[in-house]
């Protein structure tokens, strides 16, 4: 090969290494502006989606442990004008003026419209309350029987004398004495209201164990407990009073010897869980003031321990007259986040890693920016073949002897 060939397909490769160079650059460039764009376009599909789910599952894992804030949060969705407007048609319905009323307030409250025909149906509940009003305190003191103010005070009345709790020791200690199935909740609650009876006479906290027992029975004997709430009911009825005062009440209850009976409870009483037993008892008791008969009722069927049913009495204290429209609507969603908390937690860690995403996809736009804005006039400066052009001439001399 001569001198003139050699040099000359040296030059051309010498040539061509810069075009080639800046052809798979190029390419590679290309490559990697649309993989960001495709990541961000992913981004933004998923985050539109997401980030609005996860806002509002990291406020409901906030509000938690805050009754009257978990509530606000749910409602929205659930609180529409048409579901108010047939919640109160369905309270007057069956004439359960406090649900109805409860319902204008909570529509009041969140500025949700309510016919005037609507308002005067509610209002109309108020004819013919007397009748009604003198057959519940009646059915309430004679059978302990309840479902609305009136008649729990009916029952309240019975059970202050010492009749009601005689009437249910009469009734199911017999069947304890002849040995057969006997209600052991209402022979615990009726032992332990006789015994809280003297104190109630002398005022001061015998009066809400007085009227917390009676509830107790009232919800119990109208099946309102939810069952775990029950089950611990009756755990605590049957711990409060010793099995022998209860046969001593029986038999007592059976000659209607009313001081025997009560002299019985208070010597069988076991200190612990009558503790425990009353303070159950003085929360129903409590929101029985604020929200009424049917509405402590509600709450005993939703609650499925003591712990729940202070955080209704939280809620109540947050809510005001509308807590008994809330927990018709959210039923127990407006005490606890319940099954969906794991759910929630899933959605804020996929919130978590698709800001972990963005974050990647800036640092790969940053650099991308920074090798588009800086690299290239470096490289028009300084090119790749330099360092092989400045030695091309030696070699090609060396080739050809010059």
């Amino acid at each position: 090969m001569t001198g003139a060939a050699f040099r000359g397909r040296l030059d051309g490769r010498v040539g061509a290494g810069p075009a080639a160079d800046r052809g798979e650059g190029m390419g590679r460039r290309l490559l990697a502006w649309g993989g960001l764009a495709l990541s961000a376009l992913l981004l933004a599909g998923t985050g539109g989606a997401l980030l609005p789910r996860a806002h509002l599952a990291w406020r409901l894992l906030r509000a938690a442990d805050d009754p009257p804030a978990l509530a606000r949060l749910r409602l929205d969705p659930v609180a529409t004008p048409e579901r108010v407007a047939d919640e109160i048609d369905a309270a007057v319905a069956a004439q359960d003026d406090t649900l109805a009323r409860s319902f204008l307030d909570l529509a009041d409250g969140r500025g949700i419209p309510v016919e005037a025909a609507r308002r005067d149906r509610v209002a109309a509940l108020g004819e013919g309350a007397p009748l009604r009003t003198a057959r519940a305190f009646a059915d309430g003191a004679l059978t302990g029987r309840a479902d609305s103010g009136v008649g729990l005070a009916g029952a309240f009345a019975a059970d202050l004398t010492g009749l009601g709790d005689l009437r249910d020791l009469a009734r199911e200690g017999g069947h304890l004495l002849r040995d057969e199935p006997a209600d052991t909740v209402l022979l615990g609650l009726a032992g332990v209201g006789l015994a809280a009876t003297a104190a109630t006479y002398a005022g001061g906290l015998g009066a809400v164990a007085r009227g917390g027992a009676t509830l107790l029975k009232t919800a119990h004997r109208s099946g309102r407990l939810s069952r775990p709430l029950a089950a611990h009911l009756a755990r605590l009825a049957r711990e409060s009073v010793d099995p022998g005062a209860v046969r001593a009440m029986a038999l007592a209850a059976g000659r209607l010897d009313l001081a025997g009976a009560r002299t019985a409870a208070r010597a069988g009483l076991r200190t612990g869980a009558v503790a425990e037993l009353t303070a159950l008892g003085g929360r129903a008791y409590a929101l029985q003031g604020r929200m009424g008969t049917r509405g402590v009722l509600q709450v005993l069927s939703l609650a499925r321990s003591p712990a729940e049913i202070g955080r209704v009495v939280r809620l109540a204290e947050g809510m005001g007259p509308a807590t008994r429209a809330v927990l018709k609507l959210l039923d127990r969603a407006a005490l606890v986040i319940g099954a969906v908390l794991t759910e929630l937690v899933r959605t804020v860690g996929l919130a978590l890693g698709w800001c972990w995403g963005v974050t990647l996809f800036c640092r790969r736009l940053g650099l991308a920016i920074g090798r588009l804005i800086w690299a290239e006039p470096g490289r028009a400066r300084t090119p790749r073949g330099a360092g092989t052009g400045s030695r091309a001439p030696s070699t090609i001399a060396a080739a050809t002897g010059a």
